[in-house]
C-alpha cells in the first residue's frame, strides 16, 4: 500500500517521513547532475516542503519558540531510474520565559529549554514508479521518543506523485 506524500491529513508519524523524504520530488529535478548534489537550498525555497516541515514541528516541537529547517539534502543518481536521497531536518525545541515585573523591576528573562532534535533519513526513489522507499531513518538527541516511530518507517514506500514533471529532458 502506498502512502501519498501530497495528503495533508493523515497520521503525524507519515507526516516525519514525509519531513525527510517528500524533497524527493524537487530533488529529481537535479537528477542529471553528476556525483551527489546538495539541493538543501532549493529544498527550503518550497513552499509546499517547507509547510510539511512546520507542519511536523507544530506536531513534534515544544516551546514558544520552537522551529525547525533543513539542514540537508541530497541525491545522487545510482541507476538508471533509481535515485539515493538522503535528508537531515533539525527540530530546534525552545522554550523562552519573558522578563516578568517584580516590585516595579524587570527580572530578566531566561530559556527555560533550548535543544536539537535531529532527523536524518535515506532512501531512494524509483523514478520509473514515482515510490520513494525509507532505507533509514535515524534520530539524533532524540529528548522526544521519536526513535520507535522512525524505525517503523523502514522499508515503508512513499508515493511522490508525479514525479515525472520534475524529469523532463533529462
Amino acid at each position: 500500500m502506498h502512502n501519498s506524500v501530497a495528503r495533508r491529513a493523515g497520521p503525524a508519524r507519515a507526516r516525519l517521513v514525509t519531513v525527510a523524504f517528500a524533497a524527493a520530488a524537487v530533488l529529481t529535478l537535479m537528477a542529471g547532475v553528476a556525483g551527489a548534489r546538495d539541493a538543501t537550498r532549493d529544498i527550503a525555497a518550497d513552499p509546499v516542503l517547507s509547510k510539511e516541515l512546520f507542519d511536523a514541528c507544530r506536531t513534534y516541537c515544544l516551546g514558544n519558540r520552537a522551529r525547525a529547517k533543513f539542514d540537508r539534502v541530497t541525491i545522487d543518481r545510482t541507476g538508471p531510474n533509481t535515485f539515493a536521497v538522503f535528508g537531515r531536518t533539525s527540530l530546534v525545541n525552545h522554550h523562552y520565559q519573558e522578563p516578568a515585573a517584580l516590585f516595579g523591576a524587570q527580572i530578566g528573562g531566561f530559556d527555560v529549554f533550548l535543544y536539537t532534535v535531529v532527523v536524518e533519513g535515506n532512501g531512494t526513489l524509483n523514478a520509473a514508479t514515482c515510490d520513494l522507499r525509507v532505507d533509514a531513518v535515524r534520530v539524533l538527541d532524540d529528548r522526544l521518543n521519536l526513535t520507535d516511530m522512525a524505525r517503523r518507517e523502514v522499508g515503508k514506500v512513499y508515493r511522490v506523485d508525479n514525479c515525472q514533471r520534475f524529469l523532463n529532458g533529462l
